[in-house]
């Protein structure tokens, strides 16, 4: 899907675009996804105030520049819990938001189609019927309840881990996009390098089942190539990056960067101005 919708799976369009909605079978929508994602992340990536993928503010403070809260203090306890629950809340919620905001954080949603419309609302019921009401019919509400949440603990957390040890931890840059007007003074190709983390590199297991994810760095700058060939291209990046000292940030395990994150996690759920 994540393949597909950046149009990088096949060189024939349409496979991509139905492999694509297989998004939307999992209860997504791909429109508002490649609007979220590939322009709104991809361009503004680990910007306050665009990028959608750290608007979890007040629940998650995920940069500097975001306000606290007391409720902070003790959010690398209860962040595991939201993201565990994060695919009902962005299937059954989130989606809803974009679409009748017409937004997607401050940026505006792209005109959607006739035919968006309809496959947005189908697609959506579909997933009440298929993933609610066959079930209850079936199976009673309470067997429906367990199995629903287990697969959805698994889904969402699963997906904000493997989205979020990209690009919140310790080792990536943050910017805001506050006040009257903002500059960012990278370059894009530097500011994706700054923002964005391997994890990983060297296990073909966790590149396989993460679907080349751990290879951000070179997904973030190459987005239209194939993941397979992010291990070759890692080199090729790596080497250019010391050439111009230039950050690589790679971090050499799964479970580094499952520390990494939540450290950082912790350290931003701390009152500004205090020690931990």
């Amino acid at each position: 899907m994540h393949d597909a919708n950046h149009g990088s799976y096949s060189s024939r369009k349409w496979v991509n675009k139905i492999l694509g909605l297989t998004l939307n079978a999992l209860g997504g929508n791909n429109f508002i996804w490649k609007q979220k994602h590939n322009i709104v992340h991809h361009t503004y990536t680990n910007i306050d105030g665009i990028d959608d993928d750290i608007a979890k503010s007040p629940y998650i403070r995920m940069c500097s520049s975001q306000p606290w809260v007391p409720a902070h203090r003790l959010q690398h306890l209860y962040t595991p819990l939201l993201y565990s629950f994060s695919s009902i809340i962005w299937v059954l919620f989130q989606d809803f938001d974009k679409y009748f905001k017409k937004k997607i954080v401050n940026t505006p949603l792209s005109r959607m189609s006739t035919a968006d419309h309809m496959i947005f609302w189908i697609s959506k019921i579909l997933y009440l019927l298929f993933y609610i009401a066959i079930p209850i019919a079936l199976t009673g509400w309470q067997s429906w309840l367990l199995f629903f949440l287990c697969m959805n603990i698994g889904l969402g957390f699963t997906l904000s881990i493997v989205f979020q040890l990209a690009h919140v931890v310790e080792e990536t840059e943050f910017d805001s996009a506050t006040g009257d007007e903002k500059k960012i003074e990278n370059e894009w190709a530097i500011h994706q390098i700054k923002t964005t983390a391997n994890f990983s590199p060297d296990s073909p297991i966790i590149s396989w089942f993460a679907g080349g994810l751990n290879y951000q760095i070179e997904h973030h700058l190459f987005p239209r190539i194939s993941h397979i060939h992010y291990p070759a291209l890692s080199r090729i990046v790596q080497k250019e990056c010391a050439a111009f000292n230039l950050p690589y940030n790679s971090l050499p395990t799964f479970k580094a960067a499952v520390i990494s994150h939540f450290r950082f996690i912790r350290t931003l759920g701390g009152k500004p101005g205090t020690i931990l």
